[in-house]
C-alpha cells in the first residue's frame, strides 16, 4: 500500500463500527442450533440458553435414566474415581495379605501340632506321611487332655486309625510287601479270613501296624453298639438307647441343642466288633509273642466284661499257650493244667509271669480262689527270686543352649528302640514293689475270706499289712517314673480298704465275744482278756479307716488340681 494512503486507514479505523439499522433493531440472543427444542431457557426473564451436550434430552435417555438415576454418573468426577481405585487396590492388597499370614500361621502351628504328636507318639519313618498324619492323630486323641471339653470322642479316634489301616493294607500305597498267609489266611467264624504275613516289613513297621489294629479294637469296645445315620452326610455317633425303632419304642432324648438321632432302619454301626482287630493280631504271622499275649489278654478282657467267662477262661489259657511258646521247656517251668509255676523253674519269662497272674485274677474274680491262690503264690516266689536288674546307667545331662535349642527342634528325633519280646529272662527291678504288693493284696484277700480259724485269719491280715507298706514305700519314692507312683497309690488305697473292711469284721466278733463273755461265761471265769482285745483292735480299726480317709482325701486334691491344671490350659488354648 503507498505510504500516501496510510492516514486514510488509519481515520477509518478510529470510526465507531454501527451495524446497519441499529436504532430499528434491537438485540436478540443468537442461535446456537437449528433445533428449537434443544434449547432450553432456564427461566422466562433469563434468555441464556442451554448448550444440548450439557443437558441431554429425555427422548434421547435410556428408559432407566430418565428417572434421575443419570445424576449418579455426574457425582462420579475424576478425584473421585481415583479415590475408589485406590481404595479398591488397598483393599485387595490387605485382604491378600491377611489371607497369607493367617494361612501361614495355620501352616505353622499344624507343624507345630505334628511335631509335638510326633515326639510323644513316634510313627515308623517309612511311612507316608498322610498315614503317619493319621496315626498320630488316633493316638493323640486317645488321652481326654487333648480333647474338646476334656472328652474322648472315640469315633473320631477310630476314624483316624481306620484311615491309617487301610492305607497300610493297601499294596499301592503302605502296603507294599504285605502278603497273605501261604494257607491262604485263617478263616474265623463270624470274622472271616484275617491274618497277613508281615514276614517281609521291618520291625518298626510291625509296631506301628500293631498300634493301628490295637488302637481300633480300644475305640470298638467303647463304640459298641453306636451307630450313625447312613442317610445323613454328617456321621455323628449316636449311644443306642437314642434310636428310635422297634427294638427300642421309649429311646433317650438327645442333648438339649443337639440334631435329631437316626430312625433304627437308618441307623449303621459305627466300628466293627472288638474281637475283629483281636483276632487279626492273633493270626497274623510276624508279631512278637509278647504282642500277640497282649492282643489275647485284652480279647479275654472284653469276654469276661460281656459275661462271658467259659469263653473268657479259654483265651487266657490261649494267652498262657502264647507265653509258654517262647521257652524252650515249657513244663519245667510252669504247670500247663495249673498255671501254677515251678519253684524249680530255671528260668521264667515276663510273658509266662503276666500270662499266669491275668489267669489266676481271672479265677479269683469269678470265685475260684481254690485255684487263683496258688498261682498268685507261685508268681510272687518268681518274681521275688528273679536276679536283680542291671543298674541303668544315667544319661550324662545335656548343656541349655541356644543352639541345642534350635537343633531338637529341627532335628528329626530317632525312632525309638523296639520294646522287648517278652521271652527273656525275668529280672527284679526295684518298680517291681508295686507289682509283689498287688499280688499280696490279692493273697491276703483271698487267705482272709476263706479262712475259718483265727490263725489264718491273721494271716490273710498280715499279708494286707505287707502289700499296705509296700505300696506307701513305692509312692513316696520319688526316684520312680509317674506312672509308678500312681500305681502303687491306688494299689495303697486298695490294701487300705481290704484292711478296713477286715478290722471292721474281726471288732464285730469281738464284740460279740465281748457280750458272750459277760453272760455265764463270765460267772466262770472264761472271758479272758476280751474287752482290752476289742479296744486293741477298734483303735486299729479308727487309724486304719484315718489313714485311708486322708489318702483318699489327698487323692481327689490331686485330681482337681489336675483338672484346674488342664481346663487352664485348655482355655489358654
Amino acid at each position: 500500500m503507498p505510504p500516501s494512503r496510510l492516514p486514510n486507514c488509519r481515520k477509518a479505523l478510529r470510526r465507531p463500527i454501527r451495524p446497519p439499522n441499529a436504532c430499528s433493531n434491537p438485540p436478540r440472543p443468537r442461535q446456537f442450533s437449528q433445533n428449537s427444542q434443544l434449547l432450553l431457557v432456564v427461566s422466562s426473564g433469563s434468555p441464556r440458553p442451554q448448550l444440548p451436550f450439557l443437558y441431554p434430552s429425555s427422548h434421547r435417555l435410556p428408559t432407566h435414566l430418565r428417572s434421575g438415576q443419570w445424576q449418579l454418573a455426574r457425582l462420579l468426577t475424576t478425584e473421585r474415581k481415583i479415590f475408589i481405585k485406590e481404595t479398591a487396590r488397598l483393599t485387595v492388597k490387605f485382604a491378600i495379605g491377611f489371607w497369607l499370614i493367617t494361612s501361614l500361621a495355620s501352616i505353622a502351628s499344624l507343624g507345630y501340632l505334628s511335631e509335638r504328636q510326633e515326639r510323644a507318639f513316634p510313627s515308623p519313618p517309612e511311612w507316608t506321611l498322610i498315614t503317619r498324619f493319621h496315626f498320630r492323630n488316633g493316638r493323640w486323641r486317645e488321652i481326654p487332655a487333648n480333647n474338646e471339653n476334656g472328652i474322648n470322642n472315640w469315633s473320631h479316634t477310630y476314624a483316624d486309625f481306620k484311615l491309617a489301616l487301610a492305607r497300610l493294607e493297601n499294596p499301592d500305597k503302605d502296603g507294599s510287601g504285605l502278603l497273605e498267609q501261604e494257607e491262604g489266611g485263617i478263616l474265623v467264624s463270624g470274622v472271616g479270613k484275617t491274618g497277613f504275613d508281615l514276614s517281609g516289613k521291618s520291625e518298626a513297621w510291625r509296631k506301628g501296624y500293631f498300634e493301628v489294629l490295637i488302637g481300633m479294637a480300644r475305640c470298638a469296645e467303647h463304640l459298641e453298639g453306636w451307630v450313625n445315620d447312613k442317610t445323613s452326610e454328617k456321621k455323628i455317633a449316636w449311644p443306642p438307647e437314642m434310636v428310635l425303632g422297634p427294638s427300642n419304642p421309649k429311646p433317650k432324648p438327645p442333648p438339649p441343642g443337639a440334631p435329631e438321632p437316626p430312625l433304627e432302619e437308618n441307623a449303621q454301626l459305627v466300628a466293627e466288633p472288638p474281637e475283629t482287630f483281636y483276632l487279626k493280631i492273633l493270626t497274623s504271622k510276624g508279631f512278637t509273642n509278647h504282642q500277640r499275649l497282649t492282643a489275647a489278654l485284652g480279647y479275654a478282657d472284653w469276654l469276661s466284661f460281656k459275661g462271658l467267662k467259659d469263653s473268657a477262661e479259654e483265651m487266657y489259657k490261649w494267652g498262657l499257650d502264647i507265653a509258654c511258646s517262647g521257652i524252650p521247656d515249657p513244663s519245667s517251668v510252669i504247670n500247663p493244667i495249673t498255671a501254677v509255676i515251678s519253684a524249680s523253674a530255671p528260668s521264667v519269662t515276663p510273658n509266662v509271669v503276666l500270662a499266669a497272674t491275668s489267669l489266676a485274677v481271672h479265677h479269683a474274680v469269678t470265685g475260684d480262689t481254690s485255684t487263683a491262690l496258688p498261682i498268685f503264690l507261685s508268681v510272687l516266689r518268681a518274681r521275688r527270686s528273679a536276679p536283680p536288674a542291671p543298674v541303668a546307667v544315667p544319661a550324662p545331662e545335656k548343656k541349655f543352649s541356644i543352639m541345642s535349642f534350635i537343633s531338637d527342634i529341627v532335628k528329626t528325633p530317632p525312632y525309638p528302640p523296639l520294646p522287648p519280646t517278652g521271652d527273656e529272662p525275668l529280672v527284679r527291678a526295684p518298680t517291681d514293689i508295686c507289682e509283689e504288693a498287688a499280688l499280696m493284696n490279692y493273697i491276703g484277700e483271698i487267705v482272709f475270706a476263706t479262712s475259718s480259724s483265727k490263725s489264718q485269719r491273721a494271716a490273710g491280715l498280715n499279708w494286707t499289712r505287707e502289700a499296705v507298706q509296700a505300696a506307701a514305700a513305692g509312692e513316696s519314692d520319688r526316684s520312680f517314673p509317674k506312672e509308678i507312683r500312681k500305681k502303687c497309690l491306688e494299689c495303697e488305697d486298695v490294701g487300705l480298704d481290704n484292711w478296713a473292711k477286715m478290722m471292721e469284721r474281726l471288732v464285730l466278733e469281738a464284740r460279740e465275744a465281748q457280750g458272750a463273755s459277760r453272760g455265764w461265761k463270765g460267772w466262770l471265769g472264761l472271758g479272758g482278756n476280751v474287752e482290752e482285745e476289742v479296744r486293741r483292735l477298734e483303735e486299729e480299726e479308727g487309724e486304719v479307716v484315718g489313714r485311708l480317709e486322708s489318702l483318699r482325701a489327698r487323692v481327689m486334691s490331686e485330681a482337681f488340681e489336675e483338672a484346674d491344671r488342664a481346663a487352664a490350659k485348655m482355655f489358654v488354648v
